[in-house]
C-alpha cells in the first residue's frame, strides 16, 4: 500500500497534469515562440561566429525580422492577396470538374468493383466537419485569449525575451524538477535544442526547394496562380506528409479547369518534388538529420491536430520530437530500465 508521503506525490502530478491541459494553449504559443528562437539563434550564432558582439548580433536579428517583415507585407503581400483571391475562386470550380472526372473513371469499372469505393460527395460531407472542429480549434488557439493583435503581440514579446536571455528561463525550468534529477533535466534538454535546431535546418531547406520546384514546375505547365500556390506549398511542407498531400489539391483541381492529363502530371511532379528533396538535396547538404519513423509522425500530426487544431498541427514535428526524447530518456531510461 501506498504511505501518505507517496499519496501526496501522486495527487501533485495529477493536479500538475491538471493544470498543464488547462493552459495547454499558452504553452502552444510558448512553444511556438522556442521554436522562432531557435530560428533566430541560427542566424545569431552565424553572426557571432563572424566576429560581431552578441548583444549587436541580436540587435541585427531583431532588426533584420522587422525589415523582412515590412518588405513582405508592401511589396509581397498585394500581389500574393489577388492571386490567393484568384485561387479561392479558381478552387471550388477545380474540385468540383476534379470529382465529375473521378466519377467518369468509376463509370468504366466493374459493378462490383464501383459499388464497393466510397461515394466522393458523401467522402466530403463526412469530412466536413472535421475540418469546421479542426479550423475552430485552431483559431480557438491562436485568437481565443486576447484576439489576433495582442497573440501576435505577445508571441514577438516572448521571442525577443527569450532569445536575449535565453539562461534565465531554461534554469527557472530546471528547477521545476527535484535537486538530483535537474543535471538529468540539463542533458534533456540540451538534447531537445540540439535535435529541434537539427530539424529547423531540414525543414527551412525543404520550405525553399519546395517553393522554387513547384514554382517553375506549374509555370511551365501553365496553372494559374502560380506563386500563390507556391508559397502554399512551402508553408504545407512544414507539416509532413498530411502537408504536401493537401498542397497537392489546389494545383491538381484548377489544372483540371483546362486540361483533363495536366492534372496527374501535376500529382506525378509534386511527388518527384518531394522525393528529390527528401532523397537527393537533403542528403547532400545536411549529415546530421532528425530521424522519425514516417507512422509515428502521422499518427501523432493526427492526435495534435486532434487536441490542439491547427496550431496543433503546425507545432506537430517540435512536438513529436519532444515527446520522443521524453519518452527515451526519462521513461525508458530512468524508469523502465531500473524496474
Amino acid at each position: 500500500m501506498m504511505n501518505f508521503a507517496k499519496w501526496i506525490s501522486f495527487s501533485f502530478v495529477i493536479i500538475f497534469i491538471y493544470i498543464i491541459w488547462q493552459i495547454k494553449q499558452i504553452l502552444l504559443l510558448v512553444l511556438t515562440a522556442i521554436v522562432f528562437v531557435l530560428i533566430l539563434s541560427i542566424f545569431v550564432k552565424k553572426l557571432v561566429n563572424l566576429g560581431i558582439k552578441r548583444n549587436y548580433a541580436l540587435l541585427l536579428a531583431i532588426l533584420s525580422v522587422f525589415i523582412i517583415i515590412t518588405l513582405f507585407v508592401i511589396l509581397v503581400v498585394p500581389s500574393l492577396l489577388s492571386q490567393f483571391e484568384e485561387l479561392f475562386t479558381l478552387l471550388p470550380q477545380g474540385i468540383n470538374k476534379l470529382i465529375s472526372e473521378l466519377n467518369k473513371i468509376k463509370d468504366y469499372l466493374s459493378p462490383d468493383f464501383n459499388n464497393s469505393l466510397p461515394n466522393l460527395n458523401d467522402l466530403l460531407i463526412q469530412f466536413q466537419p472535421f475540418f469546421n472542429s479542426l479550423l475552430q480549434k485552431g483559431f480557438n488557439v491562436i485568437f481565443g485569449f486576447f484576439g489576433a493583435l495582442l497573440s501576435g503581440l505577445l508571441l514577438l514579446a516572448l521571442t525577443f525575451m527569450i532569445l536575449a536571455e535565453p539562461l534565465p528561463y531554461k534554469q527557472g525550468f530546471i528547477r521545476l524538477f527535484p535537486n538530483f534529477y535537474r543535471p538529468r533535466i540539463n542533458t534533456i534538454l540540451d538534447r531537445s535544442k540540439n535535435e529541434l535546431e537539427e530539424w529547423l535546418a531540414d525543414t527551412f531547406i525543404k520550405i525553399i526547394s519546395v517553393i522554387i520546384l513547384s514554382f517553375f514546375s506549374l509555370l511551365i505547365l501553365q496553372v494559374p496562380v502560380v506563386s500563390a500556390q507556391a508559397l502554399l506549398a512551402g508553408i504545407l511542407a512544414f507539416t509532413p506528409y498530411i502537408g504536401p498531400s493537401i498542397s497537392v489539391i489546389s494545383p491538381m483541381a484548377i489544372a483540371f479547369l483546362s486540361s483533363w492529363w495536366k492534372p496527374w502530371l501535376v500529382l506525378i511532379i509534386y511527388i518527384a518534388i518531394y522525393q528529390i528533396i527528401d532523397r537527393i538535396i537533403i542528403p547532400k547538404l545536411r549529415n546530421n538529420r532528425v530521424m522519425l519513423i514516417p507512422a509515428n509522425v502521422i499518427i501523432g500530426e493526427v492526435i495534435f491536430a486532434n487536441f490542439f487544431g491547427l496550431l496543433g498541427l503546425f507545432l506537430a514535428l517540435p512536438l513529436i520530437i519532444i515527446s520522443q526524447i521524453v519518452i527515451e530518456e526519462i521513461l525508458i531510461k530512468d524508469i523502465f530500465d531500473h524496474w
